[in-house]
């Protein structure tokens, strides 16, 4: 198991288990490396602001807040296209580091082809800039197929 996956792995074995604690040698054992390398991998998560804390003593170890991580989410292809589009309208603007932070972690866990596509057809679309009612907002499906079905 390489680390990206293996740091993605640490991240669901302690949201499926919070809010109890896993402790290092009991990671290490599952992911067949050291204690050494998950503390180091533990450590990593956290600086990139995972909520993960540690319990030190003989019943301690490590524990994440689920609550402040969103778990797997299944999108559509539209549904996906909506969020990058949305995300990339953001990017210009006072939460532009947010967005493009969010924006990385969403293209991280698409399927490689539809995130390229998405991300394709995301920076084809502008935003107009003058306020639309709800009503405007409405794209006839038979506009919209075409310009998401173009292979890009």
């Amino acid at each position: 198991m390489n680390r990206t996956d293996r740091l993605y792995a640490l991240v669901d074995e302690l949201r499926a288990v919070s809010p109890r604690r896993r402790s290092a040698r009991w990671l290490a054992a599952r992911f067949e490396v050291s204690v050494r390398t998950v503390e180091r991998d533990l450590s990593a998560l956290q600086q990139a602001g995972v909520p993960i804390w540690a319990e030190p003593g003989r019943t301690g170890g490590y524990a994440i807040d689920a609550s402040a991580t969103l778990g797997p989410m299944a999108f559509t292809r539209d549904e996906a296209l909506a969020v990058l589009v949305g995300l990339g309208t953001l990017r210009r603007g006072p939460f532009r580091e947010s967005a493009g932070t969010a924006l990385t972690k969403f293209l991280a866990v698409l399927p490689r082809e539809d995130a390229r596509r998405a991300a394709a057809l995301a920076g084809r679309v502008r935003p107009t800039p003058r306020a639309l009612r709800p009503q405007d907002l409405r794209i006839p499906t038979g506009v919209l197929r075409p310009v998401v079905d173009h292979p890009s």
